[in-house]
């Protein structure tokens, strides 16, 4: 079983891979459109901020119902649609504010995750459609998601500073 202390430690070397994959690239390369896609890395970020809001509001709506809410559900039928409307939402922030955005929803998730007792982070089956544990489930949603975006933010990068 996963500790909250496992998770959060998973989730800061994964962070920290992320950013280092970014590290020394200026404004304007973080903001280049096309580097990620149709993407740049600025947006990039904003979706892995946006996501980690979503479960960081999402944590205490399924613990509290054992089941996703119908109006979050919603975000999970329906992930590209939301992906593209979080992104534009954010697309005023310059790279310097999108990073804080970062800092800021990993700051709110580990604020939440240190108030929860060992009862409920240890309780299999929290909610109807996840059969592990709540650090088991932020490993998942948040640090197997950051990770597959790493290395298309390393070759973002590599090919912003050409």
């Amino acid at each position: 079983m996963t500790t909250r202390d496992d998770a959060i430690a998973a989730l800061d070397r994964t962070r920290a891979e992320l950013l280092d994959a970014i590290r020394g690239l200026d404004e304007r390369a973080l903001d280049r459109k096309g580097a990620v896609g149709d993407w740049s890395i600025k947006n990039m970020l904003a979706h892995i901020a946006a996501w980690e809001e979503w479960v960081v509001q999402a944590l205490p709506a399924r613990l509290a119902a054992a089941t996703t809410p119908p109006d979050m559900r919603a975000r999970l039928q329906d992930e590209d649609r939301f992906n593209a409307e979080e992104v534009a939402e954010r697309e005023e922030l310059t790279p310097g504010e999108q990073l804080m955005e970062l800092e800021r929803t990993r700051a709110e998730l580990l604020a939440y995750l240190r108030g929860l007792d060992q009862p409920t982070l240890a309780r299999a089956q929290p909610w109807d459609t996840w059969p592990g544990t709540i650090p088991d489930y932020l490993l998942v949603s948040l640090r197997d998601h950051e990770a597959e975006h790493i290395e298309a933010l390393r070759a973002a990068a590599a090919e912003v500073i050409r």
